[in-house]
């Protein structure tokens, strides 16, 4: 019998881990895994020329039906590459599977509408805000159990959009909650959470006595390490937190009956405490308005660090008024 076909893929997009399962089910049906030691090459398209690679593809399989090319990062080869790799599978299919992967590929170039012909191409775009949380949510069922809506929103702020970091962090997550099946905001904080408090604190600390200078260096230090969308929920949690400690002090709480309310260790309880007095109660609405502000910009610019540095500045001005503009 004559063996199938061989096929041309393009795996396409920057959701690199809904590649890589693709990559793996596409791999199921070409090369059995007892087959890929002598049948399999994987390849990175800066380590090896196209002359090379057509090579590769035009072998043969050894003692097997299919033999399979992997060539991962496509979108490295210079348009002169991709044309020629072009021009060789416009000749028909080749001896081998060849499977492309590329975060990105010039939609108008010859390399992608010649697959589009010969092949196949599946399209694997970032998930936009309004999808992760179905993505998660589902991820969270199949290990039967289930996640708050807000545990699912400070997940998304803690970690980012990407779904392999996300991936590795439910999984955390997962052995933090143990057998436990329902998955709550303070649980995710609780085993997610990077940034430590005293690093929020030196960034509110600067913010409360209006150095500026300050606070953008201690941001700068920050976005060295995590991502704005993280950096800006850690913000807005610990001016939550002031605000609610500024409620309680207000209504003559002592110490230990505002830690319990926080859900805070002693010693992050009284770190707040000494900074409350920095910002009076009347200072929070102008303060949320901002941080409103700033999580629209992180999510609708090409610029959240811009938008960072804009908050922090803006919240460091010597006038309370200033902090939420006139009404």
């Amino acid at each position: 019998m004559a063996a199938p076909q061989a096929h041309v893929y393009l795996l396409l997009g920057e959701e690199d881990l809904l590649a890589d399962h693709a990559l793996a089910e596409v791999l199921d049906r070409l090369v059995p895994a007892a087959e890929r030691d002598l049948n399999l090459d994987v390849v990175r398209a800066d380590e090896i020329a196209v002359t090379d690679l057509i090579t590769l593809v035009d072998t043969l399989p050894f003692f097997g039906r299919r033999r399979a090319v992997v060539v991962k990062d496509v979108d490295l080869w210079k348009p002169p590459d991709q044309e020629r790799l072009a021009g060789y599978l416009e000749r028909g299919a080749p001896p081998s599977a060849l499977i492309l992967v590329a975060a990105q590929l010039d939609r108008r170039r010859k390399l992608y509408t010649t697959v589009r012909r010969v092949g196949e191409i599946l399209e694997f775009p970032r998930l936009t805000m309004r999808q992760l949380p179905g993505w998660i949510t589902e991820r969270v069922h199949r290990e039967g159990r289930r996640i708050d809506p807000d545990a699912v929103e400070a997940l998304v702020a803690l970690v980012g959009p990407g779904l392999r970091q996300l991936s590795l962090e439910l999984e955390k997550l997962f052995a933090y909650v143990e057998s436990l099946e329902r998955i709550t905001r303070r649980d995710v904080e609780a085993a997610v959470s990077r940034l430590s408090e005293s690093t929020i604190f030196a960034l509110v600390d600067a913010i409360g006595e209006r150095r500026a200078g300050e606070a953008l260096r201690a941001l700068g230090d920050i976005l060295r390490e995590e991502a704005p969308p993280y950096v800006l929920f850690m913000v807005a949690r610990q001016f939550r937190l002031l605000m609610r400690a500024s409620i309680l002090k207000a209504r003559k709480k002592p110490l230990t009956a505002i830690q319990e309310a926080l859900g805070v260790p002693p010693f992050v309880a009284r770190k707040i405490m000494e900074q409350v007095d920095a910002f009076p109660p009347s200072a929070f609405p102008a303060i949320f308005a901002r941080l409103q502000e700033a999580d629209r910009a992180i999510k609708s610019t090409a610029h959240p660090r811009l938008a960072l540095e804009t908050l922090i500045a803006t919240l460091c001005l010597p006038e309370p008024q200033a902090v939420g503009g006139r009404s």
